[in-house]
């Protein structure tokens, strides 16, 4: 059976100069962001751009025809970046074309062949091209329409790219978190799609994926992907895809007979975004053929985010290993690319609503990370050894968390989600300021999977839980209590998201600080 692996919601760019030393002379030491800590012997530019189209939170960065940078707003502008003076960083960008022209939003896939460029919208795959030469698409076409897209923020289709076989693959992220879903007579949302370019077949060949941002093949013809945490997937997941395998999430869309775990667990960040592998030519700090990956980092803390290279070889009976590499701490990135001169690119995607909409003006940005094998003021480690904890305090803290009732909606096994999150690695997620914020104001950041819903039947009863599935047919909403019920559509007057955390507030009233102190340090225990 052929094997495919692939790799999976700000925008950075980071880049290489193949082991050249990055110009500093001038005034361009004054757009090198020493604020940004890198882990090796990266310079980090924030690229100057003050021309052309307005930066609104960028979700998609790659190489395009003719060695072109493209870029898109979550807007809906699709651009290209350019270098006008030719300093060694981009300042402007130049309108491509305008997804909104076509009645369509989120252009957050893209890949090209030939000239031909192809977006990934939230209801379509369309391809662009620009005829006359001048820089704008002139023709454009729908090469694939069948998306079920029911209006909802997080319906994307994302990590689109063309195989090594021609064709175009990409990740139709769930509706598992939608009340109200399009019917999906295929089973399309919630997998990977193999689509010809021109749009006459398509080939669901992966489901039970969750939100799977990007999509890459390395050279052996291999697809990875990344998923996101939750509802189901107790980590940060990187996939190797296998034809027709149902990969853990959604099950009770997805009739299954076994589930297809990840190969690796990420460790950097949370939430991968983009990846890229870098080109077997590419040293890049001796991280040629590595498999980059960058981490938008948990929702609302807009000062998390990463970028993080895999080193992934094979064993002699054809197995791969994985190492994971830091390689620098910038917040919100939504994507990576590799330039033509071998350099990185990032897009930092910036601050948004609860929704990721763009409700600021001018949110994002790009960056360029060069490897100088000369720079040394660089971090030698990432993060702090783990602190050690008194079997005292934990003991003290353990029957804390049973005596706030933690256990009844938060499991620890690293596997179930009950009413809120399982809190197995949450000491590897959030600082200790985090997670005490987390418990003193719930509401304050809610994880999508994790908001309230509440329904009320044509008969007055109200249900208010976390949404576990959804189809045509009926809600499954888990409750105070953990029981799940089961809510028939024909039945329902009203279904709306509640922006409040089911967790109550004032969870610590009555403790000290002693028994605060001692709760945390039994949480942050938790962790693998």
């Amino acid at each position: 059976m052929r094997v495919l692996i692939c790799v999976f919601t700000g925008i950075l760019l980071l880049t290489s100069c193949k082991n050249e030393s990055a110009p500093e002379a001038g005034y361009l030491a004054s757009f090198r962001d020493t604020t940004i800590p890198v882990y090796g012997a990266y310079r980090a530019f924030k690229l100057p751009i003050n021309k052309g189209v307005s930066i609104s939170n960028p979700i998609q960065l790659s190489l395009g025809p003719n060695d072109v940078l493209f870029a898109s707003n979550q807007t809906g502008e699709v651009y290209t970046l350019h270098d006008s003076d030719d300093d060694g960083l981009e300042d402007s960008t130049a309108i491509y074309c305008d997804i909104r022209d076509y009645g369509l939003r989120s252009p957050a896939g893209f890949t090209y062949h030939g000239d031909t460029v192809y977006i990934g919208a939230a209801q379509q795959i369309r391809a662009f091209l620009d005829a006359n030469g001048d820089g704008r698409a002139d023709e454009s076409w729908v090469v694939f329409d069948q998306i079920p897209e029911s209006g909802h923020p997080y319906e994307w289709t994302s990590g689109l790219t063309i195989g090594p076989d021609g064709w175009l693959y990409c990740a139709l992220t769930t509706d598992s978190w939608n009340a109200a879903p399009s019917p999906d007579t295929n089973g399309y949302r919630g997998s990977i799609l193999r689509i010809s370019t021109d749009g006459t077949a398509v080939e669901r060949i992966a489901t039970g994926i969750r939100s799977v941002y990007g999509i890459g093949f390395n050279e052996q013809g291999d697809l990875f992907f990344t998923d996101n945490e939750g509802g189901g997937n107790p980590n940060e997941e990187l996939n190797l895809l296998v034809r027709n395998a149902f990969y853990g999430h959604n099950p009770a869309k997805y009739p299954h007979d076994s589930v297809m775990h990840p190969v690796y667990n990420l460790q950097t960040e949370l939430a991968p975004s983009g990846i890229q592998f870098n080109s077997p030519e590419n040293d890049f700090g001796g991280s040629a053929g590595n498999l980059f990956v960058a981490y938008y980092g948990p929702g609302e803390r807009w000062n998390r985010g990463a970028i993080a290279r895999i080193e992934i070889e094979a064993d002699a009976n054809g197995s791969y290993q994985y190492r994971e590499i830091p390689v620098a701490d910038l917040p919100k990135i939504s994507d990576i690319a590799f330039g033509k001169d071998g350099s990185l690119y990032v897009a930092q995607h910036g601050m948004t609503d609860y929704w990721y909409n763009a409700v600021y003006k001018n949110q994002g940005a790009f960056y360029k990370l060069v490897f100088d094998p000369e720079f040394t003021d660089y971090s030698p480690r990432r993060k702090p050894a783990s602190p050690e904890f008194s079997s005292t305090t934990l003991e003290a803290g353990k029957q804390l968390f049973a005596e706030a009732a933690c256990l009844g909606c938060h499991q620890v096994d690293g596997e179930n989600e009950l009413l809120g999150p399982n809190l197995r690695d949450i000491g590897n997620q959030l600082s200790r300021a985090e997670i005490l914020e987390e418990i003193t104001n719930p509401s304050e950041r809610i994880k999508p999977s994790m908001m309230a819903q509440q329904v009320t039947k044509k008969d007055g009863q109200v249900f208010l839980g976390r949404l576990v599935s959804s189809n045509e047919n009926e809600l499954s909403i888990m409750l105070v209590g953990n029981s799940i019920v089961k809510v028939a559509r024909e039945d329902i007057l009203e279904t709306k998201n509640v922006k409040e955390s089911l967790m109550y507030e004032g969870l610590l009233t009555g403790m000290n600080e002693e028994q605060v102190n001692a709760l945390i340090d039994y949480i942050i225990s938790l962790s693998r």
